[in-house]
């Protein structure tokens, strides 16, 4: 791939992206795209679908006039120089397929349709609404890419990014990515999001379409909320992992488990550019379309919670996912493939407790992972020049994330990790620690109880894990699980336990 490029991460070839243009007009496929569950009424009435929330997307075009971007009963947007639901500096962006559904995933507004096609009775067809995930935030766009073939410039990206920051987006959405495994110093797309986090806006993008090779992730920097996609659920079959999501472990983060999530990204029914006939819908499929459903469900959250930073945003979603997953096989899957599990926005409004690393933090971390100071400064600019040997490096499995990843070997020497939660919660509440572990493994929790007595009180816990000196593990990756537990609340986080470093 040529160094100054990265792609559009869906599974459709450019030839099929464009033959979807010429299909997107069969009404018999129309349905809702859904907030996992059918958890619309309980989410968009805490939330109120997203108001006063800007999401920016970036990616290769999008079609400005289409109604699942119309501004009827929307509030004027919440910044300057913005016309409808999107930014258009200078001249419109061309109508690109892929950032038209990627950007009415997100935050497309109510559409009516009458379903029905060929053969249909006459007054007979259902009418369809469709709808994105947060449909009362607002869209700002960003032409950043020439479609699914040429795929997309690093400094486009960049300069994106900087602008969508000047004109004060509350979430970043990219669907988009380099799978090449570039250190972070190496990628412009890293540093520019991590400004973005600095700034206190949530960064969200796709995990990538090479699955189910491991180590394919893409978007691996920790500040990022890297999606993975999985199928919709539906009643009684669970959702799965599909194949071409791609995997963790992560190339470049020294173990930060990736992806941090899925969500619905197999046959998402979505927005597409305007036809002959009017409005269009297609259902496309990949961590494209996966990315979008979860910026949307950021901006419900940053709608019901205006205070919260990026990290907590990050941990509310990922401490309330559902685990219960298949892989494409029907067998249950790996934390490598689905992070924390599959989003429950519903419960994500409300975690109880969540992880709030602050952006400062990552710093000693990315001195630990052996960057240089040239590089380090390189990827936190504009933030002030830092020197790694004055300063205690942090190692990744002390990142103060919701999730836990550590190396144990056959010796049976112990690995300790601590963790900082925050209640967010009831003022008064009480945490009992609940944990599952794999055989051959013993996870200790210290305290085993967490008493509170305001919102925003911290409490600190030590997780000490051990292999038993000779055992035989089933496999060399293992899952386990750390749930703190109220009674109103389950706050989880994935613990993936790597019997020995290859």
């Amino acid at each position: 791939m040529d160094s100054s490029k990265i792609a559009l991460l869906l599974v459709l070839s450019s030839e099929l992206l464009r033959a979807a243009a010429a299909l997107h007009d069969d009404d018999d496929t129309l349905t809702l795209p859904r907030l996992q569950g059918g958890q619309h009424e309980a989410v968009w009435d805490t939330s109120n679908m997203g108001e006063g929330v800007l999401i920016g997307v970036l990616d290769d075009g999008i079609d400005a006039g289409h109604p699942s971007f119309g501004d009827e009963g929307m509030p004027p947007p919440p910044a300057r120089d913005f016309t409808r639901h999107l930014r258009r500096p200078g001249t419109a962006p061309r109508a690109g397929t892929h950032g038209t559904h990627a950007s009415s995933v997100a935050a497309g507004a109510f559409v009516r349709r009458v379903g029905g096609g060929a053969g249909s009775t006459p007054g007979t067809a259902p009418v369809v609404v469709v709808s994105g995930v947060a449909p009362r935030a607002h869209l700002a766009f960003y032409q950043v890419c020439a479609g699914a073939a040429r795929g997309c410039s690093r400094g486009s990206v960049v300069h994106a990014v900087e602008a969508a920051l000047a004109d004060g987006v509350d979430v970043l959405s990219l669907s988009l990515g380099d799978d090449d495994g570039l250190g972070f110093h190496e990628d412009p797309v890293a540093a520019a999001t991590f400004s973005a986090v600095m700034r206190g806006v949530f960064v969200c993008a796709a995990a990538g379409n090479k699955g189910p090779t491991p180590g394919s992730v893409a978007n691996d920097a920790p500040w990022i909320l890297t999606v993975g996609a999985s199928s919709q659920q539906g009643t009684p079959r669970s959702a799965t992992i599909p194949a071409f999501s791609s995997r963790g472990p992560s190339r470049n983060n020294g173990g930060v488990l990736k992806p941090d999530i899925v969500g619905p990204g197999v046959d998402i029914l979505a927005a597409v550019p305007r036809s002959a006939r009017g409005p269009s819908f297609a259902s496309l499929s990949g961590t494209s379309m996966a990315a979008p459903h979860l910026s949307g469900v950021a901006a419900l959250i940053k709608s019901a919670h205006p205070t919260w930073s990026p990290a907590a945003i990050k941990s509310a979603i990922m401490t309330t996912a559902d685990a219960s997953l298949m892989d494409e096989t029907g067998t249950p899957t790996s934390y490598f493939a689905m992070g924390a599990g599959l989003v429950d926005a519903a419960k994500a409004i409300d975690p109880g407790l969540v992880y709030d690393t602050s952006p400062e933090e990552y710093i000693p971390y990315l001195c630990g992972l052996g960057y240089t100071d040239e590089q380090v400064n390189r990827i936190i600019y504009p933030a002030p020049a830092v020197h790694c040997a004055e300063m205690e490096n942090t190692e990744a499995k002390d990142l103060d994330t919701p999730s836990i990843m550590v190396a144990l070997t056959e010796d049976g020497q112990a690995v300790t990790v601590r963790r900082t939660v925050t209640n967010v919660g009831p003022a008064r509440s009480v945490y009992r620690v609940d944990v599952s572990a794999p055989d051959g493994v013993s996870i200790t929790v210290v305290p085993g109880e967490l008493q509170f007595d305001e919102v925003n009180q911290k409490a600190s816990f030590v997780v000490t894990m051990e292999r038993a000196p000779g055992s035989a593990l089933e496999s060399e990756i293992l899952g386990a699980q750390l749930a703190w537990v109220s009674e109103e609340h389950v706050v989880s986080s994935p613990v993936s336990i790597i019997s020995e470093y290859s």
